[in-house]
């Protein structure tokens, strides 16, 4: 989805840390990235020094006999003897974040040190105060729910002819909360994480798979998604923290290329993205979302939520291949000639390709919540009573089309990947505010793309023609680009930052390895639990012996306008 976070949206906060305004995800990275590893020192000024922030000794050591507010971060394994310590030492624990590993609390100034000297705390950080942002995307939490996005791609034109049904759209996200609007036409949940259940803590993946399938059945129909008739396939690669790696990534990509068959899987919804600059024609990330087109599925990619400026396009997305999404603001009319690109709409890739391809709705789309997960929790005003949520970026514009590809191939069936983005291309809306480069071919016509592809192939089959396939050849630390994940690789109870040509298994990375044929001897199949429909899990493969992935990757940070694209998936 993209709620405002800075991951493929609602507002951004910022937190003021010490002469900086940073998104509060991004400033969390950041401060872990700087201080992970560090050991505990047996004195307390160089406890100090190793363990909390120096902006926050500064200002204990300046008013000694006040209070400072901090956010404390437990060592492993986790126990209640931190929480002991603060209140032992006069102060109170505010929060439990379970996202950080630890909780917020207010302590005494004079015993910042005492703090700091107990084994069982590993970093302390100050608590700063929110704000909203400057940035435009903050004003979407506050505008009311976007109720003619439909009409202004003409989707309402086909909603009684078709629905999606016999098609499967995959969708690789942070896994699916159960939801009555779903029904039972989620078929499988894949889980590549250590949570191994396949439900969304996150809050990402459940409104992207309502804004796909869902058939507004808690509302009466009247937060209905694109395809309600089509089936879900859930690939979970990231926990309540929205982190992950692109290995991990490569790894979903990978299962459902080797399962396209048994789930009818047509249509893939990647909502995520890294900065990377790694040019596509070696990436490994673009080389597995190629592989994926060529076995027959559409695949569909968030633009990224870092515009307005260019070449910010997120990877995949860069990918000329598939199908890139940015987002439209229709500002709550139907007529899409009064309609703009979103601010925060990425655009412009590396390779420069034209990107997005198209644009679709991407502000405040309403779709089903993930009661009590991340999202959920920190943004309580997106919440439209008990059952849905509002989001706003250019993951709800990516979902919205993967949903149009399923009207599309229920359709014709036989339409290729290349057929059935050439058909958006050729009959997306064009005017004065929807033109290259930052509206790619303009916005998505449902009603003439579907009859585009009833009409055959002719005209809409070469866009891809010419394009040199990627190698995968590049590098995987390069396809990172600036964001990293925390994972516990060697098994010793601490969290390592996952850098260079290794997986997030701590293993070193096969370059030329990936194929579909190849996913039964990857390590990752024997961690990967697939459990049918909404059934009970009954899962005892590989134990993951407590990895846990921390805060610091993959960009969830744009839940709303900024992008699920790297800090975040941290």
């Amino acid at each position: 989805m993209t709620v405002a976070v800075r991951a493929a949206a609602i507002a951004r906060p910022t937190v003021r840390l010490h002469g900086g305004v940073r998104s509060l995800a991004a400033a969390v990275a950041l401060t872990l990235l700087a201080v992970l590893g560090v050991q505990p020192r047996p004195d307390g000024s160089s406890a100090i020094a190793a363990k909390v922030d120096p902006g926050l000794a500064a200002e204990a050591a300046a008013a000694p006999a006040s209070t400072v507010n901090v956010i404390v971060r437990e060592t492993l394994p986790l126990s209640d003897a931190a929480e002991r310590l603060v209140r032992s030492l006069g102060g109170t624990v505010t929060h439990e974040l379970p996202i950080l590993g630890g909780f917020s609390a207010t302590v005494p100034s004079s015993g910042l040190a005492d703090l700091a000297q107990s084994g069982s705390v590993g970093l302390v950080w100050g608590d700063g105060k929110i704000q909203m942002s400057n940035s435009p995307t903050s004003l979407y939490n506050t505008l009311a729910p976007n109720t003619a996005w439909r009409q202004s791609i003409r989707l309402n034109q086909v909603d009684d002819v078709y629905d999606g049904t016999g098609v499967t759209v995959a969708l690789l996200d942070t896994g699916v909360a159960e939801s009555g609007d779903l029904g039972n036409r989620l078929v499988a949940r894949v889980d590549l994480t250590p949570d191994q259940d396949g439900y969304d803590r996150y809050g990402h993946g459940t409104h992207m798979a309502g804004v796909i399938a869902g058939t507004g059945a808690a509302s009466g129909g009247q937060w209905t998604g694109v395809a309600p008739g089509a089936n879900l396939v859930s690939v979970k690669v990231a926990g309540a923290n929205g982190s992950t790696d692109v290995s991990v990534v490569i790894a979903g990509l990978q299962w459902v290329v080797a399962n396209r068959w048994t789930y009818n899987i047509r249509v893939l919804n990647l909502a995520f993205g890294t900065d990377s600059q790694q040019s596509y024609s070696v990436d490994p990330l673009d080389y597995a979302v190629e592989q994926a087109w060529f076995s027959g599925i559409f695949v569909v990619a968030s633009a990224g939520n870092r515009g307005p400026d260019g070449n910010t396009i997120n990877k995949p997305g860069d990918d000329p291949f598939i199908m890139t999404v940015g987002a439209m603001d229709n500002h709550g009319t139907p007529d899409r000639s009064s309609g703009t690109v979103a601010p925060f709409s990425s655009w412009g890739s590396p390779g420069g390709f034209m990107k997005p391809d198209v644009v679709a709705p991407g502000t405040t789309i309403v779709s089903l919540r993930a009661q009590g997960s991340t999202i959920d929790s920190v943004y309580p005003e997106a919440r439209i009573g008990d059952a849905y949520f509002k989001g706003t970026g250019t993951s709800q514009a990516a979902a919205i089309v993967s949903g149009v590809a399923a009207l599309m191939l229920q359709a014709n069936p036989w339409l290729s990947p290349d057929q059935v983005k050439g058909a958006l291309i050729k009959t997306a809306f064009r005017n004065a505010s929807y033109r290259w480069p930052t509206a790619g071919a303009g916005v998505i016509d449902v009603g003439s793309a579907i009859q585009a592809g009833l009409k055959g192939t002719g005209g809409i089959g070469s866009t891809n023609a010419g394009i040199v396939p990627s190698t995968g050849t590049g590098s995987l630390e390069a396809s990172r680009g600036s964001f990293h994940v925390n994972a516990d690789v060697d098994g010793d109870g601490v969290p390592d930052l996952v850098t260079g040509e290794m997986d997030a298994l701590g293993q070193p990375w096969p370059a030329m390895s990936w194929s579909a044929h190849a996913w039964e001897t990857s390590p990752w199949s024997e961690r990967t639990a697939v459990t049918p429909g909404w059934s009970a899990v009954s899962w005892s493969a590989l134990s993951w012996s407590g990895t846990t992935w921390s805060a610091v990757s993959w960009s969830a940070v744009s839940w709303s306008a900024v992008t699920w694209s790297s800090d975040m998936w941290s």
